[in-house]
């Protein structure tokens, strides 16, 4: 999943990010209540970015990296 690649390449580059990966098989209630209704789903404070396929320049940028 690009996603998932995208966000592993940007921990090794900025170890100060913090990532949590939400299961929403196994938790549908918080993945509900945290706003969650698209897979995959990047919450950044209160704002999110959804999309089936998310490129790298948009994870980037809604996450503020260059």
């Amino acid at each position: 999943m690009l996603v998932g690649r995208e966000l592993r390449k940007i921990q090794e580059e900025h170890p100060d990010i913090e990532v949590e990966e939400i299961d929403v098989v196994a938790n549908p209630l918080k993945s509900w209540q945290d706003g969650i209704r698209m897979i995959p789903t990047l919450v950044r404070g209160e704002q999110k970015l959804s999309g089936i396929f998310l490129s790298a320049k948009e994870i980037r940028d809604f996450l503020a990296i260059p």
